[in-house]
């Protein structure tokens, strides 16, 4: 207890330096906790289902393409399952569905899957009540718990009808059962509700044969699991090229064959190798911020060796031994610990929808028990770190040499805690530099339409016209057209074929009404834009495929059209080679009504929300500006970016606290030659260049090492965009320089007080 009782009064004796070290390992541990917590949040995906090691999901590559996908021909699970019976317990089949819903006079949209009657089995996901059984019957649908609850409150849904929108109509749907929430931790879908896939063959009268394409998500729980995938994986593909798959009809679009195989589900989050990037350098990242926080906590309890040396001489002449002082020096870390989690506890509870925000992660299950682990372990990092290296140090030097000054001239620990601080720092900076200016160049780059004051949303109406006679008579609405896909990515359904039938290419293809060409603004570089049915504006990638002559305006496509123009500088969010493009002229109305806002943009959008919540209550049509749609397409990528952000100002803040612990402490001991230079006719900035030529020397090779790690760690992670940004050597020799700036800048302000004062204080304080 005595070892406490001294740490408390050491704490509360130096406040100053003891303030800045809480505040250096707040910001550290906030920082590198939430980005660790993040990592094992995303490491955790898929581990709630039941004996999830057993759940395989299904993927199939066309023409033996790599990687595969989860999306299959709706017969491939069954055909696992026929042949593979020994291994096989049970398979599902699931594809998601129109999801509009209503109660009384509550509209819901909400995620609604089809599913057949093995799928809570299969998934082992709990079924609360109900039988599961009866979704082998159309017009039954299983809600969700907490939707259950939302939509019937705490009356109980089971039996109660619910209107549910498909085949383009409200049909009256009974509620059979409830099942568990689905964790937010899943690559799959969260549905609020699944219906029978008999409903497909019923409503849009579409087969569920060999030949519908792949549409359908497939998943099989096997009885040993991996022993079983080797035997499976040996043989499907063969099997269903032979026996099943009729190439006289995939044989028309081009396909050669498949590939399938089964897939560990609990594997499914982290077979997309831009996440796993995106974990590693977010690893990288906390690891880097963690060991900048530590060191800088170390160095700052050593810079105070000069004035601690004789209280611990003090200690051991009165019996404290080896072990007593290192206990002294564990104590006082682990209040220091516990205050700075006392802080980073009030900042999330405080500040927890803005770290939600920021990290797109609920606090809760970041915080978890199952993932608290990650957390646990950064602090005790930290806390046996800070706390072993200088109990250690001080606890070994011995009582005589303490009493002799021994810390004079000692200074050579302090360089690598320096070094690693500035590499770290430029490394954060260096990536920052490149995340931003990707994000940025991405988000901002011209796409060849005008996507000023843009909003859409995807819906069927009933009457177009009058729902687009209505927006333009809206005060705030500039103009409206609809079309059959957005902006932002187009299908590509029909390919387009030579003489003999045989496939060349298949174009991305859209459809936009009559007034929607005006409407967009979008540019030719040569032609016009079409104007009745059969026309069509084609991208110069086009041309080249189709390997035309002429520039292609008058060109014939059979089953496509005329060519009428030819689209300038048209691309897609992310392309950095545009796949041809097809634009059809279409009498008709699309199902994505764009509207042009007039300003103030925000306010008018949110004004427009609320007309359209009047005027189709059952709906819920609810318009998203293409600049948020644009930030939900490059989600991850945003969270990355201002993670980034948030530990670059925290190991900025952390630095500059080492920097200052170390000047002090430099100054407090060159006192009396600083003193005698001047009076010997140095100047101040003499005594500014000595103060900081250290600093320099060990800040040059840290900053380049940690210049060219954010070099090839950006470049890791760009390469999940396919238009990159170049960034040349001025790019990172401007980082270096701005980071050498802050370090030399730090030093000089810290150190211009002492460089201008009177010499004789000085000498007098000796």
């Amino acid at each position: 207890m005595k070892q406490l009782k001294y740490a408390i009064q050491n704490v509360i004796r130096g406040k100053g330096s003891n303030i800045v070290k809480v505040v250096s390992i707040t910001l550290g541990l906030l920082v590198s906790v939430i980005l660790i917590a993040k990592v094992a949040y995303e490491l955790s995906y898929d581990n709630f289902y039941r004996d999830n090691e057993q759940l395989y999901v299904v993927k199939t590559g066309w023409d033996g393409g790599k990687p595969l996908h989860g999306n299959n021909i709706y017969p491939t699970a069954a055909a696992i399952a026929r042949h593979f019976s020994a291994q096989v317990e049970s398979f599902t089949i699931v594809t998601e569905a129109y999801g509009k819903m209503s109660h009384g006079n509550k509209a819901y949209r909400e995620t609604v899957l089809m599913v057949d009657s093995a799928f809570f089995q299969t998934m082992g996901l709990p079924l609360y009540k109900g039988n599961a059984l009866d979704l082998a019957n159309p017009d039954m649908i299983f809600l969700s718990e907490s939707f259950a609850k939302e939509v019937f409150g705490s009356d109980g849904a089971v039996g109660k009808t619910l209107l549910y929108n498909i085949g383009g109509d409200y049909q009256p749907f009974i509620v059979k059962g409830i099942y568990a929430d689905i964790p937010l931790n899943t690559t799959l879908y969260r549905p609020k509700a699944v219906i029978s896939i008999a409903n497909r063959t019923k409503y849009y009268k579409g087969g569920l044969g060999w030949n519908t394409g792949g549409n359908y998500q497939a998943f099989v729980r096997l009885k040993h699991s991996k022993a079983d995938a080797e035997i499976i994986n040996k043989g499907i593909t063969s099997i269903i090229m032979s026996q099943y798959m009729p190439m006289d009809h995939y044989g028309k679009f081009g396909v050669k064959g498949i590939e399938v195989m089964v897939s560990p589900l609990r594997r499914l989050h982290l077979d997309n190798w831009n996440t796993v990037k995106m974990l590693y350098i977010m690893g990288i990242l906390a690891i880097a911020l963690l060991f900048t926080a530590t060191l800088n906590y170390v160095l700052i309890s050593l810079s105070s060796l000069a004035y601690r040396a004789k209280a611990i001489g003090v200690h051991k002449c009165n019996g404290a031994g080896t072990g007593g002082i290192f206990g002294m020096f564990l104590w006082e870390t682990a209040i220091i610990v516990c205050i700075s989690l006392a802080l980073i506890a009030f900042i999330i509870l405080n500040f927890n929808e803005k770290i939600e925000e920021l990290i797109q992660t609920p606090v809760g299950e970041l915080f978890s028990l199952q993932n608290i682990w990650a957390p646990a372990l950064v602090v005790l990092f930290l806390f046996f770190i800070g706390g072993i290296m200088p109990g250690r140090f001080f606890s070994s030097i011995p009582v005589t040499q303490v009493f002799r000054q021994y810390t004079e001239n000692k200074k050579r620990w302090k360089y690598p805690l320096l070094f690693v601080q500035f590499a770290g720092t430029a490394f954060l900076v260096g990536m920052t530099c490149v995340v931003f200016s990707q994000y940025h160049y991405t988000m901002s780059k011209d796409l060849g339409y005008n996507m000023e004051r843009l909003a859409s949303v995807y819906d069927s109406y009933e009457h177009v016209d009058n729902t687009l006679s209505l927006l333009h008579n809206l005060p705030y609405v500039e103009g409206a057209a609809t079309a059959e896909a957005g902006m932002l990515g187009f299908p590509s359904p029909y390919p387009v074929n030579d003489n003999s039938g045989n496939m060349i290419f298949s174009p991305r293809l859209t459809f936009f009404d009559r007034e929607f060409f005006n409407f967009i603004g979008m540019r030719l570089k040569t032609g016009k834009a079409p104007t009745a049915e059969g026309e069509i504006l084609v991208n110069e990638e086009f041309v080249r495929a189709m390997k035309w002559d002429n520039n292609g305006v008058g060109e014939y496509v059979p089953e496509h059209g005329t060519v009428t123009g030819i689209l300038d500088g048209f691309r897609f969010i992310d392309a950095a080679q545009m796949e041809p493009v097809e634009i059809r002229w279409s009498s008709g109305r699309g199902n994505v009504m764009h509207v042009r806002l007039k300003e103030p943009f925000d306010d008018n959008l949110k004004r427009l929300n609320e007309e359209m919540k009047k005027l189709y209550p059952q709906d819920n049509v609810q318009f998203t500006s293409y600049a948020k749609q644009m930030e939900r397409s490059f989600h991850s990528e945003r969270v990355f970016r201002d993670s980034i952000i948030l530990a670059t100002i925290a190991i900025l803040a952390i630095t500059l606290m080492g920097l200052v612990g170390y000047i002090n402490d430099e100054i407090r001991r060159r006192s009396k030659e600083i003193a005698i230079r001047k009076i010997n006719g140095a100047e101040v900035k003499g005594i500014l260049l000595m103060l900081s030529t250290d600093v320099i020397r060990i800040a040059v090779p840290a900053i380049l090492i940690g210049v060219v790690l954010s070099h090839y760690t950006g470049m890791v992670w760009k390469s999940q965009f396919r238009d990159v940004m170049t960034t040349d050597w001025l790019f990172y020799t401007g980082v270096f320089i701005v980071v050498l700036a802050f370090i030399v800048g730090c030093v000089i302000i810290k150190s211009w007080r002492i460089a201008n004062e009177n010499p004789i204080l000085s000498l007098k304080n000796e």
